[in-house]
């Protein structure tokens, strides 16, 4: 079974939908829950045994059109120790999921323009080895430095993370092109080369 190999690989936590993108069928699903394959953890949702439930995973699949960002874009770069009660996703303007779906999952959903919204999605993998949909570690530094609700210390301690990981000059490259396009009044690039020279 190739197409569940693959599937663990790029899914351990996975939705019904996804295993059926994967070329599984509903009755081999059914079998493979039958026989401990994998462990079914609710209505459409199944995680491979020795995983632990990736939430994040879950989310990215059960919300295609939604991208991890902020605090939940941090905590995948290991860029804070936060542990928010919510998920931040941000969707395209127009697009809206049910207040039902955002209850039950948890979400902090914000909503951008098509162009604020496209700009530097990437894939990443999660801790437990999810694949997810998420804004770029210089997308994310930059929204996290320009957002109103969340508190400095979040910003500062992201911030001090980014720069011990020696960022290389391309990073930096970006990291002023997306400041320049998105947020062109940002203080971010003035604030790093000073805590840089300390």
């Amino acid at each position: 079974m190739d197409d569940l190999r693959r599937l663990e690989r790029d899914f351990p936590t996975f939705t019904f939908k996804t295993a059926r993108e994967y070329g599984l069928s509903k009755e081999q699903i059914r079998k493979l829950s039958t026989d401990g394959s994998i462990e079914k953890v609710d209505r459409g949702i199944y995680v491979f045994p020795g995983y632990l439930l990736d939430e994040f995973s879950l989310i990215s699949q059960k919300f295609s059109r939604g991208i991890l960002s902020l605090v939940s874009a941090l905590i995948i770069y290991d860029l804070t120790d936060e542990m928010p009660l919510h998920y931040d996703v941000t969707f395209p303007q127009g697009y809206h999921p049910s207040s039902s779906a955002i209850t039950k999952y948890h979400l902090n959903a914000r909503y951008l323009s098509k162009n604020r919204y496209l700009l530097d999605i990437t894939t990443r993998q999660t801790e437990n080895g999810g694949t997810v949909n998420v804004y770029s570690k210089e997308r994310t530094l930059l929204d996290v430095w320009e957002s109103k609700q969340l508190q400095p210390y979040i910003k500062n301690d992201a911030l001090q993370r980014y720069l011990a990981s020696s960022p290389a000059a391309s990073q930096i490259r970006t990291l002023t092109e997306l400041k320049n396009n998105l947020y062109p009044n940002s203080t971010l690039l003035s604030v790093m080369a000073i805590v840089s020279q300390e």
